[in-house]
This record gives structure tokens, sequence and C-alpha cells, in this order.
């Protein structure tokens, strides 16, 4: 059952920095090239950082070879000079890494809390899959039909797609939510893309962070709660990659169990 079609496909080079949105994506059989490739590590704690915890993360951008930071600073990925400039920025100290720096067996984590609007309460430890500085799972989607459902009957609230981070944005009609019912079945992008849903992605404090050309939100955490009865505080999907493939912005989604 053809569902719809891509509306966009975005990644971000260094995780919690802005990214780029692109043409196409070459989806990988547990990550998407070029997507959450390098991470900021606390030298202190060894810990992952994200905006989670970090806010001024997300007003940072990131390409393949560069970051570029709020007052204009450009450092690129690979000079040896990073860490120490990237520290200065943020006021702890930090070292630029990429996963194919990674030491197998060595257990990463980051910080994250369960009440978001209050970055005062109680932060948790999650542990990142190995191998990665992913939050989950290799392919993050939203839809276009949750982002205007949530828009009309909240127009009170901002419902920029950027504030969800999105691998894909599939462009389907139907009701808001309406990936919640994909949830263990299989899409198919494109010519040789399959991914199986995982099911609705819980939304930490990152939808709520001001970035650049974005206000701070903090309402939208309890918008999400009383929008989703089913899920609270849930939009959009993880995916995990059953088959993997090039995507292409404009290439049919379909439904392969429907």
């Amino acid at each position: 059952m053809d569902l719809g079609t891509v509306a966009s496909c975005r990644r971000y080079p260094v995780k919690s920095l802005q990214g780029l949105e692109v043409d196409t994506l070459s989806v990988g059989s547990d990550v998407i090239q070029g997507d959450r490739q390098w991470a900021l590590i606390d030298t202190a704690s060894g810990q992952v950082l994200s905006a989670k915890r970090v806010a001024l993360l997300l007003m940072g951008r990131a390409d393949d070879e560069v970051i570029t930071l709020p007052d204009g600073t450009r450092i690129r990925l690979d000079d040896p000079r990073a860490p120490e400039q990237l520290s200065e920025w943020l006021e702890r100290d930090v070292v630029l890494t990429s996963t194919s720096e990674l030491v197998e067996g060595v257990e990463l984590s980051y910080d994250m809390t369960f009440d978001p609007p209050d970055d005062s309460a109680e932060y948790y430890e999650i542990p990142v899959p190995a191998g990665t500085f992913l939050d989950l799972a290799p392919v993050h989607l939203v839809t276009t039909a949750t982002l205007s459902g949530c828009a009309e009957r909240r127009p009170d609230l901002d419902w920029d797609v950027r504030r969800f981070r999105p691998n894909l944005v599939l462009d389907v009609p139907g009701e808001v939510f309406v990936e919640d019912a994909w949830s263990g079945r299989h899409l198919r992008i494109g010519d040789d893309l399959v991914l199986e849903v995982a099911g609705p992605t819980v939304r930490c404090a990152m939808p709520l962070r001001a970035q650049p050309d974005l206000e701070r939100q903090p309402e939208l955490f309890h918008a999400m709660g009383d929008l989703h009865a089913a899920f609270p505080n849930h939009l959009g999907a993880y995916a995990n990659v059953v088959n993997p493939g090039r995507v292409l912005v404009g290439d049919t989604v379909e439904l392969l169990d429907a």
C-alpha cells in the first residue's frame, strides 16, 4: 500500500549540532552514512555530550568538514586545535571524536531527564548503541500528517520540523500520529530500503530548546502529552534497517504488510 513520498532527508554530522538537509541518504544496516559520525565527549565524565543537557550545542552548525560556532568561527573537524576551541566555547573540557575512533567494548552514555521542561530535574545515564553516537535506532522519521495535525490543534505553538531532528520527513495523508499504526511493520522507501518501524519516539528536552531562529518552547512538552493520549510525549517513530538502500527526496513510501 502506497503511503506517500519522502518530503525531505536530513542528517547531522556532529551529534546535537545543527545538520544538513540533503537530497539523498545512504542508509546502511546500522547507521546512515554521515549521520552522527562525530560527537563531543566530556573529558571529565567520559560521557557523550547531547543538547538534552547542554543546550548550547544546538546553536552550532556542522557539515562533513567544518563546525561553525554561533559567532561565525569555523573549526575543521580534522583540526588538531578543535578540542581547545570547542572547550572554550562550551566552557568545559571536551574532545571531538568520530565513530571510527571508538574502542570496541567501551560503553558510552549520555544524560537525559524525564522532566524536560525543568533543566534542574534529575538526569539519568542512558547508554548509546555500541559503535555509534545514536540515541536508539539508526533511522528516525516524522510525518507531515502529524506535524500539520499538531499545528492545527495547537496553533499557538511552533511545530517546526527542526525541533524534532528527523532523518526522514514523510509526506503522507492521514490523522495526526498516523505513524503509530506502523509499529512492528515494514516500510519500503525507494527501490531498496526496507525499514521495520520500532515504535513511537519518546521526546526529551530537544524539541523544547532554542535553536537558531527558534525560541525556547517548554509548553511543547505538555502539548505532546495532551495531544497524544496513547503515547504521551511521543512524536514520530524510530526504525531499524531490514534492507539497506539509498533514499532520495520524492521516493515512494510503501507499507509492505498492510
